[in-house]
């Protein structure tokens, strides 16, 4: 592994990466069902903002080959030195302008920070790789910003 690769990378932003599909009554209605139940006070029309991050997953298939962006280059420089378990371990959500039925979502990553050595934490050793999205709307209104901590380790050991 190269850590001079991956110092490089930080403060880098993906350029924008445009949502695979547009926000629709059947995933707001599926979200609210798996965290919520079947209520009769839904609405529909405007998504739970602790959604917001579903539109930017990508297809479990097929698997994209292409490593572009700043932030999928250091994962994979993680992976390729044997860090290939990947664990989201912290989420930090801003949420600043509803997301409506209908809205087409686009976002940016940037890479805020790698660890420089291998961190010990209740999952064992690792990585830490601080990763923010900053979502948009097809108005270019920032509607979420998410800040997210995933720890890149050789195995994952359970928290007892």
């Amino acid at each position: 592994m190269n850590p001079g690769q991956m110092k490089d990378l930080v403060g880098k932003e993906s350029g924008v990466i445009p949502a695979l599909d547009t926000v629709s009554t059947s995933d707001i209605r599926h979200w609210r069902e798996l965290m919520e139940g079947k209520k009769d006070s839904w609405n529909t029309g405007v998504a739970p903002p602790a959604m917001t991050l579903v539109w930017a997953m990508g297809p479990l298939w097929p698997k994209k080959v292409e490593v572009t962006e700043p932030h999928e280059q250091v994962l994979k420089l993680l992976d390729e030195a044997g860090y290939g378990v990947s664990v989201g371990i912290a989420l930090d959500q801003e949420y600043l302008k509803p997301i409506r039925l209908g809205d087409r979502l686009s976002y940016k990553v940037k890479v805020v920070s790698v660890s420089s050595d291998e961190e010990e934490t209740r999952y064992g050793k690792g990585y830490k790789v601080v990763l923010l999205y900053t979502f948009t709307n097809q108005n270019g209104e920032v509607v979420s910003k998410q800040g997210y901590t995933i720890l890149k380790s050789r195995v994952l050991t359970p928290v007892t």
